[in-house]
C-alpha cells in the first residue's frame, strides 16, 4: 500500500478498522471520482477551445488542459493508484 494512504488512514484513526485491501479500494474510488471531475473539465475546455474566437483564448484553454492532465498523473502517483 502507498505510504500516503497509510498516513491518511492513521490520521483518520481507521488504520485498524479497515483492511489494507479495502483502503486501497477506497482510495481507488476516491481518486477515480476526482479524476473524473478533471476529465469532465478537460472535455469542457476542449469544447471551449474549438469555439474560441481568438488565439489567446485557445492557448489559455490548451494550457488548462495540459495542467489538468498533469494533475491527473500527479493524483495517480501520489496515491499509488494504478489503472
Amino acid at each position: 500500500m502507498n505510504e500516503r494512504l497509510k498516513e491518511l488512514a492513521t490520521k483518520a484513526k481507521v488504520e485498524h478498522c479497515i483492511s489494507h485491501v479495502r483502503l486501497q479500494e477506497f482510495a481507488k474510488v476516491l481518486t477515480d471520482e476526482f479524476i473524473g471531475l478533471l476529465e469532465y473539465e478537460i472535455a469542457m475546455l476542449e469544447k471551449y477551445k474549438t469555439t474560441s474566437c481568438n488565439d489567446y483564448d485557445r492557448r489559455w484553454h490548451e494550457g488548462k488542459i495540459v495542467h489538468f492532465n498533469k494533475l491527473i498523473e500527479k493524483t495517480k502517483d501520489h496515491f499509488g493508484v494504478e489503472e
